[in-house]
């Protein structure tokens, strides 16, 4: 009869730890994580493309960093906008998304992509591999950090 006690009683108390987890995380009975960062990746894409600098700017959290292969160093979220005007995007195909969490409000997304536009009048075309960090703001996923890496 004890050993029943006992063992109710730590079911009981199992339970409510596992739901007051829950409550301190809600997010993890969420959707998943990995469409909606993908959708924010590819709106970025898109943002970009169509010069939408206050969307971009929204999606890009406050102390967003970046790094482009062969850059002078990293760029803030001012410089990232203001990249708009120096680079017309003309097309571009993303793939190979995955997605790893680095805890309960952010991942690492890597992908890649073909990209052509035009810079100071000159025609460029990119193969790359980016690696990005996301953090889940508020109620948002928003870029914290991106890196490309052109490929051969």
């Amino acid at each position: 009869m004890k050993m029943t006690h006992l063992a109710v009683a730590c079911l009981l108390f199992l339970a409510t730890a596992a739901t007051a987890q829950e409550m301190q995380h809600p997010a993890a009975k969420s959707a998943p994580v990995a469409p909606a960062v993908e959708a924010k990746v590819r709106k970025v894409w898109e943002d970009f493309k169509n010069k939408n600098k206050e969307s971009l700017g929204a999606a890009l959290a406050d102390g967003f960093r970046e790094m482009e292969e062969g850059g002078s160093g990293f760029g803030d979220k001012k410089a990232e906008i203001a990249m708009v005007d120096e680079f017309e995007l003309t097309s571009y195909l993303l793939k190979d998304f995955t997605l790893r969490s680095l805890g309960p409000h952010s991942a690492l997304v890597t992908y890649s992509a073909h990209y052509e536009g035009k810079s100071g009048g000159q025609t460029q075309k990119s193969d790359s591999i980016f690696g990005e960090v996301w953090v889940h703001e508020g109620n948002e996923w928003k870029a914290l950090y991106i890196q490309e890496t052109t490929v051969k």
